[in-house]
């Protein structure tokens, strides 16, 4: 089952989280503080406790928010093989496209943005890269070029 959610709102539910972040460390600083001045006192401990629990729940909301803005680069790559095809026809090239990794994730703001900026880039690749057909008989390459799309996560 999906939800469709105005990225606004999701936007909105991030800068709240982002306040929740600053106010969790400025409770973790304080926390030093209290533990250097009240060393060994036995309410410590369960402040302690607190203050590791509202850790790990900001932590889990920022993620879980996070990935609910993350959709698959596939969304941008399924355009280009037929980008390719016709290039490669118009230009009297052939031009074999390889993509990886479409299932991989970039938030959603990214994925909107780099489909203009691959589109440059795959033109370029099939008009500059890639030899005409004789060129590449002359220099003893394969007669299809090729352009590799992927996608990663790296860290």
């Amino acid at each position: 089952q999906t939800v469709r959610v105005d990225v606004r709102r999701l936007d909105h539910l991030m800068n709240l989280i982002g306040e929740l972040v600053l106010g969790k460390n400025r409770l973790i600083r304080i926390y030093s503080d209290v533990e250097e001045r009240y060393d060994g006192e036995k309410f410590l401990e369960e402040l302690n406790q607190v203050v590791s629990s509202i850790s790990a729940v900001t932590t889990d909301l920022q993620l879980a928010v996070m990935k609910t803005r993350m959709q698959p680069v596939g969304k941008v790559f399924n355009k280009f093989p037929r980008m390719v095809r016709d290039l490669s026809r118009e230009l009297g090239k052939s031009i074999e496209l390889i993509i990886e990794g479409e299932e991989t994730e970039l938030d959603k703001s990214i994925v909107e943005e780099i489909g203009d900026p691959l589109i440059h880039i795959i033109r370029n690749s099939c008009d500059h890269g890639i030899e005409p057909l004789e060129e590449r008989r002359r220099l003893n390459k394969p007669e299809t070029g090729k352009v590799q799309l992927s996608a990663y996560n790296e860290g």
